[in-house]
């Protein structure tokens, strides 16, 4: 018997058969009362993004998936995903080009050993402000002497950070992909 519910269109894939707008199936526990009690239910999140690179190893290419949460899940060549195939309209990415502003404020502040994002944002200075057409807004934000740069994107009242760079010619490259349309 499968883990995940049975009603669900969820099938193993090859990670190379896996497009943006299908989603993932993962394993959560949610609540059935009032006692604390939890049962297994199956949760999908649709894949927003995928890169392939290198494993470095003997396992041939290793398939990296970002999750609509902000959620980063990988792959080797060889595994087989739990993903339901069907993709509809809601579930693809919002935007065109590679998802550059992927973590959502706040994804890093309950991970030990990590600055948490508020102080990132409260002691970072906008270098630049960019509006797209439609609306979305884009700063990119030099953190405390300049130590690291990164760009954030506020959309319907959210924020999402991209990763941080140690340099702010690669910072400025993001930004400039975004404008030209190639990242979001």
């Amino acid at each position: 018997m499968e883990w995940f519910d049975p009603t669900l269109n969820v099938r193993y894939l090859h990670p190379s058969q896996i497009e943006p707008g299908m989603r993932w199936a993962r394993e959560v526990q949610k609540p059935i009362g009032p006692g604390g009690s939890m049962k297994p239910a199956t949760e999908l999140a649709p894949v927003w993004d995928i890169s392939i690179g290198s494993s470095g190893g003997y396992y041939g290419l290793r398939y990296t998936f970002r999750l609509s949460t902000g959620e980063l899940r990988s792959a080797q060549d060889n595994d087989r995903l739990p993903i339901d195939p069907l993709i509809i309209p809601e579930n693809q990415p919002p935007h065109e080009g590679t998802w550059i502003t992927n973590e959502p404020f706040g994804f890093h502040d309950n991970k030990p050993g990590v600055t948490p994002d508020r102080d990132y944002y409260t002691n970072s200075r906008a270098l630049e402000t960019w509006t797209s057409a439609d609306g979305r807004v884009y700063r990119l934000l030099a953190y405390r002497g300049w130590r690291k740069f990164w760009v954030c994107r506020w959309e319907q009242g959210k924020k999402w950070f991209g990763p941080d760079r140690e340099n702010s010619d690669l910072a400025y490259d993001q930004l400039d992909a975004i404008r030209t349309g190639a990242a979001w």
